[in-house]
C-alpha cells in the first residue's frame, strides 16, 4: 500500500508558513505606515487644532498651501538644498570610490574612516557642525581668520546658512555612497580593463568608456537615493538651523513640523505632508523602473 498523503495543520502548511514569517513585519507597515498615511490624506480636508473634532474644510488647505509665502520658499529651498547636494554627493563617493579602490597601502583604514560618519547619528553630526560653524569660537572661522580672511556669520547670515547645513550632509552621506561605488567598481571584470591595456587605452579612456558606463545602475541608484533623502532630510537640518535665519534653511519637512507641532495646524501639516508625498512617489517610481 502506498503511503497515505499526510494531513499537515493549517499553521505548519507550506503555503501557509511563509505568509506567517512576514505577518509581524506587515502588521507593524499596516499600523505605523499605512494607516497614519491615510489619516494625514483625511486630515488635509479638515481644519484640526489637535484637540476635538476635525471640521471638513474641502481643499481649502491645499489653496492656503500655494498661497503661503512660506511654505513655497520652503518648496524652493528644498529643491534648492537638493541640487547643491545630489551632484556633490555622486561626484565626491565616486572620487574616492576610485582612489581607494586602487592597490594603496591602508586603503582598508581609510575606508573606515570615510565611511563612519554614515553611522553616527545625524543629531551628534549636526551638534558637531553648529561647533565647527560658531561665530565666535568655531575652528571654521579661526581658519578663516589665520589666513587672513574675514570671520562669516554662518548661523544668523541668509546667505551662508545653507552652506553650512550642506558641508554636514555631504560629511554624514558620502560614505555611503562611496561604498555603493566600491561595491560597483568591484563587479566590473578586470578583462574590460586588459584589453583596453593591449589597445593602448589611457586612464582617462578607461574611466570616460569603462568605468563611468558599467557603473550605470550605481549612478542611478544613488542619485534617486540621494534625491530623496535630500527632500526627507529633517533631524540635520533642524538641529543646525531649526529653518532659520529668515526661514532661509526651512525644507519641506521643517515646514510640516512646524505647522504640525509648532502652531498645531495640523490640517495643513497634513496637506503639506501630502504634497511631499506626491513629490516622492515620481522618484519612488522612476527607481522602481530603473531597478528592474
Amino acid at each position: 500500500m502506498g503511503k497515505k498523503n499526510r494531513q499537515y495543520p493549517w499553521w505548519n502548511d507550506k503555503k501557509t508558513v511563509p505568509y506567517l514569517f512576514i505577518l509581524p513585519n506587515m502588521v507593524l507597515f499596516l499600523v505605523f505606515m499605512i494607516v497614519p498615511l491615510l489619516m494625514s490624506f483625511c486630515y488635509s480636508f479638515t481644519r484640526w487644532n489637535g484637540l476635538g473634532s476635525p471640521v471638513f474644510i474641502g481643499l481649502k488647505n491645499y489653496t492656503k498651501l500655494f498661497t503661503d509665502s512660506v511654505f513655497l520658499q520652503s518648496v524652493w529651498n528644498t529643491f534648492r538644498f537638493s541640487l547643491m547636494t545630489v551632484p556633490l554627493l555622486v561626484v565626491m563617493a565616486l572620487a574616492f570610490a576610485i582612489f581607494l579602490n586602487q592597490n594603496l597601502r591602508f586603503k582598508g583604514v581609510y575606508r573606515t574612516v570615510l565611511y563612519l560618519p554614515s553611522v553616527v547619528s545625524n543629531v551628534a553630526a549636526g551638534m558637531i557642525f553648529i561647533w565647527l560653524f560658531n561665530p565666535q569660537i568655531g575652528l571654521i572661522n579661526y581658519l578663516l581668520t589665520d589666513i587672513g580672511a574675514s570671520p562669516v556669520d554662518w548661523t544668523n547670515d541668509v546667505r551662508y546658512a545653507i552652506f553650512m547645513v550642506v558641508t554636514a550632509t555631504l560629511w554624514s552621506r558620502i560614505g555611503y555612497n562611496m561604498v555603493i561605488y566600491l561595491a560597483g567598481l568591484q563587479s566590473i571584470p578586470t578583462t574590460y580593463y586588459e584589453a583596453a591595456i593591449v589597445d593602448g587605452a589611457s586612464k582617462v579612456q578607461k574611466l570616460w568608456y569603462i568605468t563611468l558606463p558599467l557603473l550605470k545602475s550605481s549612478h542611478i541608484f544613488i542619485f534617486i537615493t540621494a534625491v530623496i533623502y535630500s527632500f526627507r532630510s529633517f533631524d540635520l537640518i533642524y538641529v543646525m538651523t531649526k529653518g532659520g535665519p529668515l526661514n532661509s534653511t526651512k525644507t519641506l519637512v521643517v515646514y510640516i513640523y512646524d505647522m504640525a507641532f509648532g502652531r498645531n495646524q495640523y490640517g495643513v501639516a497634513s496637506a503639506a505632508s501630502v504634497v511631499l508625498l506626491l513629490i516622492m512617489m515620481v522618484f519612488t517610481v522612476i527607481r522602481l523602473r530603473n531597478q528592474k
